[in-house]
């Protein structure tokens, strides 16, 4: 059983592709994608809908489904579909999901290639695709005559078909997806300056919305601690405004940042410690382009380490992720995780 998977830029959305070899003929492997009983046992419950069909996946009340129709059909070659994921509560932008079988020519007709290419997945989710499909694709492989669990002889899968090798996928596939699109680092001394560029799937006013507004700051930069005009927390952010944000329930843990420029809908500028940061906004036609420079910062002492390069760049580049997903309103995978694919990327390991 070969794996292999790849994560590539989409515009401001990504694509995945997995592939997998599997010991069956072209006529197994496509009567186990279309039909009903057996879509069960490896990736869901299949129901025709007006429009197209629906997928419920997990356990049988788990809140997931797929919403999608079929755009193309060639039996035992390709096979097209829309694909729209909903779950708890969160509902994702629509994608395309595109199957193709193809017989290995030197193994005869009893060994196919089956390649799954997920398009339009919104960034940063698009790790969790990865690692998903290549753990789909496992269930897949036990229903093309593997040993299979309870709980997919039962019709649903409860639990991913090998843990361990999900967690290591997911692992991977956010690296390689921090590595689509990376902060730049220049260095001067004991100072360690940061530029970002990211193409945001969404509309401008939405992402200036997300700068200045203080219910949407606090979800994506650091919580609000203290706002202009605090209590009321209701304006957007003027020109010598300042506001504190962070954790105050920690030691030091709470920053003041000074509004430095604004320019509306295209630029703000603020301090940043003893540096400033700078983001400019541009709309363009797949989305916003989203600029940002963070001047140079001290090496400082954190944590029980020296903090430098590496992790001002995996730090902004983690906030711009989360930006991302707030923007196409869904909540963020753990933080940390994400701060740690990064700084993998940036400290070249």
């Amino acid at each position: 059983m070969t794996l292999w998977g790849e994560i590539a830029l989409d515009g401001a959305r990504r694509s995945v592709t997995v592939q997998r070899e599997y010991p069956a003929a072209p006529a197994e492997v496509w009567a186990a994608l279309t039909e009903p009983e057996r879509l069960a046992r490896w990736i869901g419950r299949y129901q025709q809908t007006a429009d197209g069909f629906r997928l419920a996946m997990g356990g049988p009340d788990a809140d997931a489904v797929v919403d999608g129709r079929v755009l193309a059909c060639e039996p035992e070659r390709r096979l097209l579909v829309t694909w729209r994921f909903s779950g708890a509560g969160e509902s994702e932008a629509q994608t395309e999901l595109e199957a193709t079988i193809a017989t290995i020519a030197a193994a005869g007709d009893d060994r196919v290639l089956l390649t799954l290419t997920h398009r339009r997945v919104q960034a940063v989710t698009a790790s969790v695709y990865g690692a998903g499909w290549q753990d789909v694709l496992t269930h897949l492989a036990r229903e093309l005559g593997g040993p299979a669990t309870p709980q997919e002889h039962d019709g649903y899968l409860g639990e991913a078909a090998d843990p361990a090798a999900f967690d290591a996928a997911l692992d991977e596939y956010r690296r390689d997806e921090a590595a689509l699109a990376p902060a730049t680092i220049e260095r001067a001394g004991d100072r360690s300056a940061v530029a970002l560029e990211r193409l945001l799937d969404a509309p401008l006013d939405e992402v200036w919305d997300a700068l200045t507004l203080p219910d949407r700051v606090g979800r994506w930069l650091w919580p609000v601690v203290e706002w202009p005009d605090d209590p009321a927390r209701a304006r957007r952010l003027r020109i010598g405004d300042v506001m504190r944000l962070g954790d105050e329930n920690v030691e030091g843990a709470v920053q003041e940042l000074e509004i430095l420029n604004l320019q509306e809908r295209a630029h703000l500028r603020f301090t940043w410690g003893d540096a400033a940061v700078s983001i400019r906004l541009e709309e363009t036609d797949d989305g916003t382009l989203l600029s940002l420079v963070q001047g140079g910062v001290k090496d400082t002492f954190g944590a029980g380490r020296l903090r430098s390069a590496p992790d001002f760049a995996a730090g902004w580049h983690t906030l711009i992720d989360q930006l991302t997903l707030l923007l196409a309103g869904l909540s963020v995978p753990a933080p940390d995780r994400l701060w740690e694919a990064a700084y993998l990327v940036y400290a070249g390991e």
